[in-house]
């Protein structure tokens, strides 16, 4: 990252300077600069070293600094003669060269610096490549899209780029798909390479680009000439480009319209280092760039002067010996250089704690020529910022629209158009059918807008047997993004290919811990509700005393004593459930009620056995959820995995506080988190990570929740269907006690026959008495 804050010390710079430095005698200081002039970077670094040279010099009293530029073209071998010139510091400003000079450095004491920002001159790089990754973060979070590609220079410095991106979309859900290396020596076929490869490769269409700006140059010139730069991509730019837009000429700019980038906005020190600059140049496009190299002049200049004050000298007088290297042989080590590098680094890191940096970027969409224009401001601590709001102002894209690009190209969809697919019973065998209608309603229900086109899928006259060999072939010949069918969804296929939310019944999938349910005292009395068990009881002693009303007068076995008589009565109404009765019962009224009671007793008995079976062995494994409904009413946590479309459909459908809610990162933490207790359930949809799975899936989802919508197709390719059970209704683990309600019809029944039994006995007694009198 160009590092820009070290700069408090301009308000005191000349005054210091001319205190220091004139109490030393008219000496000269030496400073190096190796730079790449071949490059734009390179040339404004120059220009501002040598405008910076001049106006230190007119400042200066006594000693003055003296500049010496080596050309490197590159190459370190370049680079020796600048250990003849006796500098106290050496400013580099390619990062390969660095590690060279750096290395031949350490062992005379003498200063490097890069000018690239690798080393921070007065800032933490490492902070602001985070802020510039975190200001692209939120730009992709505002414009919906999902994933992006990171396009960095291929150095160690871009390489923390990555790590920063990637984590700052993390945090928004977002991702970066896939990242590519960008040579630092510009080489047109190897980005062409790149760009090529991923376009055929990659559905994404959106690029963040992490490099220099010369070598960014040459991948928008590239990139132009693939056309890659017109409507349908988005390409973001970080501050290491944005900053460096001022001294680009306009054909330049021109490859580079419809760009957006992050630039950081100058603090009131560098606002008035480049208010200098500009007055010594006819140019006003000064750029970041070129500030850094004359703040990195200052740095200097300003820990020279600290240690002349002090009254220490900073100077050559000891000779290395050669040793049989390649080193020039009159190599000295310059004394003070150790205390120089101290002061440096106490210069910058004092700068960096006190510069009160706002950190602070502004949002800017390039229009080509020389122009761009501000379309918001993004803060650390407030996101995107804009007068009236918290949205950016229209951008100009890529190909001159203002509708922003979804983020994805064009998607080919595979439809099988054989006329006759008889060995092939799986295939729809049409498009126009209800899997194709389906798919169109469930596109036009993805939040973004998602265009695709329809292609044959056929190779000369093959013919398949089968979707398995199908999905073999679309994963190696990579031919289209998605294939539209009623394939099922197989462990096998799952290995090559993403399946959707399936459409033709579609379930969110919970788990929940087992509930070990412990059989109590009182488990035989769970099969029948409490109002069954008393109108079993009811029955019983009605059925008792009917037998015994018909049968005391004439049969021996219920006469006796009353109490004898009620024990007998109830005995046989009792055994009736296990064993025939002992009793003998003599009159016809009376079999016609013990046959009755014969009959209840079967059944109950039967339905008795079946659900006591059913407690004493389903139950001890019932979940502690049943149905999602449930999820709703209890008070568990409920865990999804991170970034699924299970999250709004848990807060919207389910109506679950969000507070109730827990993200998980992988799979792997289900189990533990059911078992510790951190979450009741886990709901999910079971998909695998393609870019349109998730959106097509959750649009299925929508639809299939939508009843007029999913039946207006079925009748469209079905017709009318009339209503009927659900055959997958399985047996629940917590069996229902039987009530009166599920044997009305036989109780009814049993109570009429019982009343009118009782009716004709009461009157055949009536009129056995009446003939008994007329006798």
């Amino acid at each position: 990252m160009v590092p820009i804050y070290f700069l408090l010390l301009l308000l005191l710079f000349d005054h210091n300077v001319r205190v220091s430095v004139s109490s030393n005698t008219n000496d000269t200081v030496n400073i190096a600069a190796i730079l790449n002039v071949n490059t734009a970077a390179g040339r404004t670094t120059k220009w501002s070293l040598q405008v910076g040279l001049q106006l230190l010099n007119h400042t200066i009293n006594g000693t003055r600094l003296n500049l010496t530029i080596q050309e490197s073209g590159g190459n370190v071998v370049n680079v020796l003669q600048v250990f003849r010139s006796e500098a106290v510091a050496i400013l580099v400003q390619d990062l390969m060269i660095l590690k060279f000079v750096e290395t031949v450095a350490e062992p005379v004491d003498i200063p490097v610096l890069s000018l690239s920002g690798a080393n921070g001159f007065g800032t933490d790089s490492g902070s602001h490549t985070y802020d510039d990754m975190e200001a692209i973060a939120a730009i992709v979070d505002y414009i919906e899209w999902k994933e992006v590609i990171l396009l960095y220079q291929d150095e160690d410095f871009w390489l923390s780029g990555v790590y920063a991106l990637t984590d700052a979309l993390q945090e928004r859900g977002k991702r970066v798909s896939q990242t590519a290396a960008l040579p630092s020596i510009s080489e047109g076929d190897q980005v062409r390479k790149t760009l090529l490869h991923l376009y055929n490769t990659s559905l994404i269409r959106v690029f963040v680009v992490y490099t220099s700006v010369d070598v960014s140059l040459n991948l928008f010139s590239v990139a132009d000439g693939l056309g890659m730069m017109t409507e349908s991509y988005a390409w973001l730019v970080t501050d290491s480009i944005a900053s460096s837009l001022d001294s680009l000429n306009s054909s330049s700019l021109n490859t580079m319209q419809g760009i957006v980038g992050v630039k950081r906005i100058l603090t009131p020190q560098f606002t008035e280092m480049r208010q200098r600059l500009q007055l010594n140049s006819s140019d006003d496009g000064i750029n970041r760039v070129g500030i850094d190299a004359y703040s990195s002049l200052m740095l200097v200049a300003k820990a020279v002067a600290n240690l002349v004050l002090q009254g220490k000298k900073v100077g050559y007088n000891v000779e290395l010996p050669n040793n049989g290297t390649d080193f020039p042989a009159s190599m000295k080590v310059l004394t003070g250089g150790k205390l120089l590098r101290q002061e440096i680094n106490s210069l910058k890191s004092s700068a960096v704690n006190n510069n009160g940096e706002s950190r602070e970027y502004e949002i800017i969409n390039i229009l080509g020529g020389r122009s761009y224009r501000r379309v918001g401001i993004w803060e650390k601590d407030k996101g995107l910022l804009q007068s009236g709001g918290n949205t950016l102002s229209p951008i100009v894209w890529p190909g001159d629209t203002t509708q922003a690009p979804n983020g994805y190209r064009k998607i080919v969809v595979g439809k099988d158009m054989r006329e006759s697919a008889s060995n092939f019973s799986e295939f729809l065998g049409r498009l126009s059918g209800y899997t194709g209608d389906t798919f169109e309603t469930a596109v036009k229900a993805v939040p973004i807008n998602l265009p695709f086109v329809y292609e044959d899928f056929c190779e000369g006259n093959s013919s398949f047997s089968g979707y398995d060999p199908l999905v073999t072939e679309l994963f190696h010949r990579k031919i289209f993004d998605v294939v539209i069918g009623d394939a099922r969804i197989l462990w096998n296929r799952s290995s090559y290919v993403d399946f959707t939310q399936p459409y033709s019944q579609t379930v969110m999938v919970m788990m929940v811990p087992i509930k070990r349910v412990r059989d109590t005292a009182w488990s035989y009395l769970h099969p029948f509700t409490a109002d069954l068990w008393a109108v079993v009881g009811g029955f019983f002693i009605f059925t008792a005393f009917l037998v015994w009303l018909m049968e005391h007068h004439d049969n021996e076995e219920f006469s006796g004593k009353i109490i004898e008589q009620i024990v007998t009565s109830l005995t046989l109404s009792l055994s009736t459930f296990v064993f025939a009765p002992r009793e003998d019962v003599k009159s016809a009224l009376g079999k016609g009620i013990v046959a009755m009671w014969l009959f209840i007793a079967l059944i109950l008995n039967n339905s008795y056995t079946a659900h006591l079976t059913s407690i004493l062995t389903v139950e001890k494994l019932a979940p502690t959820l049943t149905n999602m409904s449930t999820l709703a009413t209890s008070k568990v946590k409920v865990g999804y995995m991170n970034n699924s479309f299970a999250r709004n459909f848990l807060i919207k459908d389910l109506k679950i506080p969000k507070e109730r809610l827990v993200s998980l990162i992988n799979p792997q933490d289900y189990v533990p988190k059911l078992i510790s207790g951190e979450v009741g359930a886990i709901v999910e949809e079971n998909l695998k990570g393609s870019p349109f799975v998730s959106e097509i899936s959750e649009a299925i989802l929508k639809i299939s929740e939508k009843h007029a919508v999913v039946e207006a197709i079925n009748n469209r390719w079905f017709g009318e269907t009339a209503s009927c059970p659900d055959m997958e209704t399985g047996i629940e683990s917590n069996p229902t006690p039987m009530s009166p309600l599920n044997v009305w019809t036989l109780l009814v029944f049993t109570a009429s026959m019982y009343v009118i039994i009782a009716f004709i006995y009461i009157g055949r007694k009536q009129h056995q008495r009446r003939g008994d009198g007329r006798i």
